[in-house]
Protein backbone atom coordinates (compact mmCIF):
# COMPACT_ATOMS: atom_id res chain seq x y z
CA UNK A 1 0.00 0.00 0.00
CA UNK A 2 2.82 2.30 0.57
CA UNK A 3 4.35 1.51 -2.32
CA UNK A 4 1.62 2.20 -4.41
CA UNK A 5 0.78 5.87 -2.51
CA UNK A 6 4.24 6.69 -3.47
CA UNK A 7 3.66 5.88 -7.07
CA UNK A 8 0.61 7.79 -7.22
CA UNK A 9 2.67 10.77 -5.42
CA UNK A 10 5.18 10.73 -7.98
CA UNK A 11 2.54 10.77 -10.61
CA UNK A 12 1.09 13.94 -9.08
CA UNK A 13 4.40 15.57 -9.17
CA UNK A 14 5.16 14.67 -13.22
CA UNK A 15 1.74 16.62 -13.47
CA UNK A 16 1.90 20.14 -15.25
CA UNK A 17 -0.93 23.29 -14.76
CA UNK A 18 -0.25 25.77 -17.64
CA UNK A 19 -2.58 28.75 -16.27
CA UNK A 20 -3.30 31.52 -19.02
CA UNK A 21 -4.22 34.53 -17.94
CA UNK A 22 -4.90 36.70 -21.15
CA UNK A 23 -4.94 40.32 -20.65
CA UNK A 24 -6.77 43.88 -22.29
CA UNK A 25 -5.88 46.80 -20.30
CA UNK A 26 -5.57 45.21 -17.16
CA UNK A 27 -2.94 47.37 -15.48
CA UNK A 28 -5.08 48.36 -12.24
CA UNK A 29 -5.66 44.37 -11.48
CA UNK A 30 -2.82 42.58 -13.41
CA UNK A 31 -0.10 42.12 -10.57
CA UNK A 32 -2.74 41.31 -8.08
CA UNK A 33 -4.33 38.44 -10.56
CA UNK A 34 -1.09 37.01 -11.23
CA UNK A 35 0.25 36.96 -7.55
CA UNK A 36 -2.86 35.43 -6.26
CA UNK A 37 -2.31 32.47 -8.71
CA UNK A 38 1.62 31.91 -7.98
CA UNK A 39 0.36 32.29 -3.93
CA UNK A 40 -1.01 28.96 -4.70
CA UNK A 41 1.86 27.32 -5.98
CA UNK A 42 2.87 25.66 -3.36
CA UNK A 43 -0.50 23.97 -2.65
CA UNK A 44 -1.21 22.78 -5.97
CA UNK A 45 -0.50 18.88 -6.59
CA UNK A 46 1.50 19.60 -9.80
CA UNK A 47 4.27 22.23 -11.36
CA UNK A 48 2.89 25.52 -12.42
CA UNK A 49 3.58 27.83 -14.99
CA UNK A 50 1.21 31.18 -15.71
CA UNK A 51 1.13 32.27 -18.77
CA UNK A 52 0.37 36.16 -19.06
CA UNK A 53 -0.82 37.20 -22.94
CA UNK A 54 -1.02 40.88 -23.65
CA UNK A 55 -3.25 41.39 -26.16
CA UNK A 56 -2.63 44.77 -27.84
CA UNK A 57 -2.73 46.69 -24.19
CA UNK A 58 -2.27 50.51 -24.56
CA UNK A 59 -1.80 51.10 -20.66
CA UNK A 60 1.07 49.60 -18.75
CA UNK A 61 -0.53 45.91 -18.78
CA UNK A 62 2.90 44.36 -20.79
CA UNK A 63 5.04 46.44 -18.67
CA UNK A 64 4.10 44.76 -15.25
CA UNK A 65 3.78 41.59 -16.97
CA UNK A 66 7.55 42.17 -17.79
CA UNK A 67 8.21 42.96 -14.40
CA UNK A 68 6.55 40.03 -13.36
CA UNK A 69 8.85 37.38 -15.59
CA UNK A 70 11.60 39.43 -13.51
CA UNK A 71 9.99 38.57 -10.66
CA UNK A 72 9.34 34.67 -10.82
CA UNK A 73 10.64 32.26 -12.48
CA UNK A 74 6.89 30.70 -12.97
CA UNK A 75 5.98 33.29 -15.68
CA UNK A 76 6.58 34.06 -19.33
CA UNK A 77 4.73 35.86 -21.39
CA UNK A 78 3.45 36.50 -24.91
CA UNK A 79 2.85 39.97 -26.29
CA UNK A 80 0.49 40.97 -29.15
CA UNK A 81 0.95 44.26 -30.79
CA UNK A 82 -2.51 44.77 -31.83
CA UNK A 83 -5.44 43.26 -30.46
CA UNK A 84 -5.98 39.57 -31.95
CA UNK A 85 -8.94 38.67 -29.45
CA UNK A 86 -9.77 36.59 -26.91
CA UNK A 87 -10.61 32.98 -28.87
CA UNK A 88 -7.43 33.41 -30.95
CA UNK A 89 -4.66 34.16 -28.71
CA UNK A 90 -5.66 31.28 -26.40
CA UNK A 91 -6.23 29.18 -29.24
CA UNK A 92 -2.63 30.13 -30.55
CA UNK A 93 -1.05 29.91 -26.96
CA UNK A 94 -1.95 26.20 -27.11
CA UNK A 95 1.35 25.71 -29.22
CA UNK A 96 3.57 27.11 -26.52
CA UNK A 97 2.74 24.45 -24.40
CA UNK A 98 3.91 21.55 -23.28
CA UNK A 99 2.50 18.49 -24.66
CA UNK A 100 0.87 16.64 -21.47
CA UNK A 101 -0.12 19.92 -19.76
CA UNK A 102 -3.15 20.63 -17.76
CA UNK A 103 -4.40 24.08 -18.73
CA UNK A 104 -6.91 26.52 -17.27
CA UNK A 105 -7.64 30.41 -18.42
CA UNK A 106 -7.94 32.41 -15.85
CA UNK A 107 -8.89 36.09 -16.52
CA UNK A 108 -7.30 39.02 -16.19
CA UNK A 109 -9.34 41.21 -14.61
CA UNK A 110 -9.39 39.19 -11.36
CA UNK A 111 -13.42 38.21 -11.12
CA UNK A 112 -12.37 34.45 -10.12
CA UNK A 113 -11.18 33.00 -6.57
CA UNK A 114 -8.20 31.77 -8.01
CA UNK A 115 -7.51 28.98 -4.89
CA UNK A 116 -10.77 27.26 -4.18
CA UNK A 117 -11.85 27.24 -7.86
CA UNK A 118 -8.43 25.59 -9.35
CA UNK A 119 -8.98 22.94 -6.63
CA UNK A 120 -12.41 21.88 -7.26
CA UNK A 121 -11.37 21.73 -10.99
CA UNK A 122 -8.46 19.36 -10.32
CA UNK A 123 -10.32 17.31 -7.89
CA UNK A 124 -12.24 16.36 -10.93
CA UNK A 125 -9.76 15.35 -13.17
CA UNK A 126 -8.83 12.17 -12.75
CA UNK A 127 -10.52 10.27 -15.94
CA UNK A 128 -11.68 13.02 -17.90
CA UNK A 129 -9.58 15.68 -20.51
CA UNK A 130 -11.96 18.57 -19.82
CA UNK A 131 -14.07 20.09 -16.50
CA UNK A 132 -16.41 22.60 -17.40
CA UNK A 133 -16.15 25.25 -14.62
CA UNK A 134 -20.16 26.37 -13.78
CA UNK A 135 -20.72 29.34 -11.50
CA UNK A 136 -21.28 28.40 -8.09
CA UNK A 137 -22.36 31.72 -6.47
CA UNK A 138 -24.39 33.41 -9.39
CA UNK A 139 -25.67 35.78 -7.27
CA UNK A 140 -22.74 37.49 -7.10
CA UNK A 141 -23.31 39.03 -10.14
CA UNK A 142 -25.76 42.02 -10.99
CA UNK A 143 -29.66 40.90 -12.84
CA UNK A 144 -28.62 42.09 -16.01
CA UNK A 145 -25.58 39.94 -16.45
CA UNK A 146 -27.39 36.99 -15.12
CA UNK A 147 -30.15 37.44 -17.42
CA UNK A 148 -28.22 37.74 -20.55
CA UNK A 149 -25.95 35.29 -19.43
CA UNK A 150 -28.45 32.97 -19.06
CA UNK A 151 -29.86 33.83 -22.56
CA UNK A 152 -26.77 33.71 -24.20
CA UNK A 153 -25.83 29.99 -22.91
CA UNK A 154 -29.69 28.80 -23.63
CA UNK A 155 -29.18 30.48 -27.68
CA UNK A 156 -25.61 28.53 -28.01
CA UNK A 157 -27.13 25.02 -26.32
CA UNK A 158 -29.51 25.20 -28.71
CA UNK A 159 -27.33 26.22 -31.61
CA UNK A 160 -24.56 22.89 -30.82
CA UNK A 161 -26.82 20.60 -28.88
CA UNK A 162 -24.68 20.73 -25.48
CA UNK A 163 -26.07 19.86 -22.12
CA UNK A 164 -23.81 21.19 -19.79
CA UNK A 165 -24.61 23.70 -17.35
CA UNK A 166 -21.83 26.69 -18.65
CA UNK A 167 -19.64 27.09 -21.12
CA UNK A 168 -17.55 30.24 -20.09
CA UNK A 169 -16.01 30.87 -16.84
CA UNK A 170 -12.86 28.84 -15.80
CA UNK A 171 -12.54 24.99 -17.03
CA UNK A 172 -9.39 22.90 -16.72
CA UNK A 173 -8.37 20.77 -20.01
CA UNK A 174 -5.45 18.72 -21.36
CA UNK A 175 -3.71 20.71 -23.87
CA UNK A 176 -4.27 18.19 -26.60
CA UNK A 177 -7.48 18.31 -26.52
CA UNK A 178 -8.04 21.66 -28.21
CA UNK A 179 -4.37 22.26 -30.13
CA UNK A 180 -4.91 22.43 -33.69
CA UNK A 181 -8.44 23.39 -33.99
CA UNK A 182 -8.71 26.79 -35.06
CA UNK A 183 -11.80 28.92 -34.51
CA UNK A 184 -13.50 31.75 -36.38
CA UNK A 185 -16.02 33.32 -33.69
CA UNK A 186 -14.83 36.02 -31.22
CA UNK A 187 -14.98 36.81 -27.99
CA UNK A 188 -16.47 34.33 -25.24
CA UNK A 189 -18.26 32.36 -28.39
CA UNK A 190 -14.99 30.76 -29.08
CA UNK A 191 -15.42 28.29 -26.44
CA UNK A 192 -18.15 27.02 -27.45
CA UNK A 193 -16.84 26.60 -31.27
CA UNK A 194 -13.88 24.99 -29.76
CA UNK A 195 -15.60 22.29 -27.75
CA UNK A 196 -17.81 21.19 -30.37
CA UNK A 197 -15.01 21.10 -33.13
CA UNK A 198 -13.10 19.18 -30.17
CA UNK A 199 -16.09 16.62 -29.93
CA UNK A 200 -16.49 15.83 -33.49
CA UNK A 201 -12.59 15.50 -33.90
CA UNK A 202 -12.57 12.96 -30.89
CA UNK A 203 -16.35 11.88 -30.33
CA UNK A 204 -14.83 10.06 -26.96
CA UNK A 205 -13.62 13.19 -25.47
CA UNK A 206 -14.36 12.88 -21.42
CA UNK A 207 -15.79 16.03 -20.06
CA UNK A 208 -17.13 16.66 -16.65
CA UNK A 209 -18.40 19.96 -14.60
CA UNK A 210 -17.14 20.99 -10.91
CA UNK A 211 -17.87 24.32 -10.04
CA UNK A 212 -15.71 27.84 -10.06
CA UNK A 213 -15.85 30.61 -7.68
CA UNK A 214 -16.66 34.52 -8.56
CA UNK A 215 -15.48 37.47 -6.12
CA UNK A 216 -17.68 40.03 -8.31
CA UNK A 217 -15.90 42.20 -11.00
CA UNK A 218 -13.52 44.23 -8.94
CA UNK A 219 -13.56 47.39 -10.93
CA UNK A 220 -16.46 48.68 -13.39
CA UNK A 221 -19.02 47.03 -14.67
CA UNK A 222 -19.13 44.34 -17.62
CA UNK A 223 -19.64 44.78 -21.19
CA UNK A 224 -21.04 42.22 -21.75
CA UNK A 225 -24.95 43.25 -21.06
CA UNK A 226 -24.52 46.25 -23.58
CA UNK A 227 -27.20 45.80 -26.35
CA UNK A 228 -24.18 45.85 -28.95
CA UNK A 229 -22.47 43.91 -26.94
CA UNK A 230 -25.17 41.47 -27.00
CA UNK A 231 -25.83 41.39 -31.05
CA UNK A 232 -22.14 40.87 -31.31
CA UNK A 233 -22.09 37.79 -29.30
CA UNK A 234 -25.06 36.35 -30.86
CA UNK A 235 -23.85 36.90 -34.89
CA UNK A 236 -20.25 35.15 -33.57
CA UNK A 237 -22.06 32.62 -31.77
CA UNK A 238 -23.82 31.79 -34.90
CA UNK A 239 -20.80 32.06 -37.16
CA UNK A 240 -19.14 29.79 -35.27
CA UNK A 241 -22.50 27.49 -35.22
CA UNK A 242 -22.31 27.98 -38.76
CA UNK A 243 -18.03 26.57 -39.15
CA UNK A 244 -18.93 23.61 -36.93
CA UNK A 245 -20.89 22.41 -39.71
CA UNK A 246 -18.30 22.89 -42.01
CA UNK A 247 -16.27 21.43 -40.03
CA UNK A 248 -18.55 18.64 -39.40
CA UNK A 249 -18.65 17.28 -42.95
CA UNK A 250 -15.00 17.02 -42.87
CA UNK A 251 -14.42 14.73 -39.99
CA UNK A 252 -17.09 12.60 -40.90
CA UNK A 253 -15.88 12.37 -44.36
CA UNK A 254 -12.43 11.79 -43.16
CA UNK A 255 -13.56 8.92 -40.77
CA UNK A 256 -15.66 7.44 -43.19
CA UNK A 257 -12.62 7.69 -44.88
CA UNK A 258 -10.52 5.89 -42.80
CA UNK A 259 -12.75 3.03 -41.85
CA UNK A 260 -12.81 2.10 -45.57
CA UNK A 261 -9.06 1.90 -45.52
CA UNK A 262 -9.38 -0.43 -42.27
CA UNK A 263 -7.54 2.00 -40.28
CA UNK A 264 -7.89 2.57 -36.66
CA UNK A 265 -8.84 6.05 -35.08
CA UNK A 266 -6.11 7.96 -32.67
CA UNK A 267 -7.34 9.37 -29.49
CA UNK A 268 -6.75 12.82 -30.59
CA UNK A 269 -6.58 12.98 -34.01
CA UNK A 270 -5.28 15.79 -36.08
CA UNK A 271 -8.07 18.29 -37.22
CA UNK A 272 -8.98 18.21 -41.41
CA UNK A 273 -6.29 19.61 -43.69
CA UNK A 274 -7.44 23.02 -43.59
CA UNK A 275 -8.94 23.64 -40.68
Amino acid sequence: MAKKAKTQASDAADEFLCVLIPCLNEEPVVRRTVEEVLEHADALPMRLEVLMIDDGSTDRTREIMQELCTESPLCRMIAHDVNRGLGRCVVEAYDTIDDGAWVTVFPGDSEFVFAESIDNLLAARQGHDVVLGYLYNSVVRKLGRRVASTAFLKLTKTLYGFRWRALNGMKLYRVEAFRGIQTVSGGHAYMAELLAKAQLRCPELRITEAPFISRGRPAGDSHAIKPKSVLRAMHETYKGARDVDRYRDEVVARYQEDLAKGEKRPTFIPPPTGD
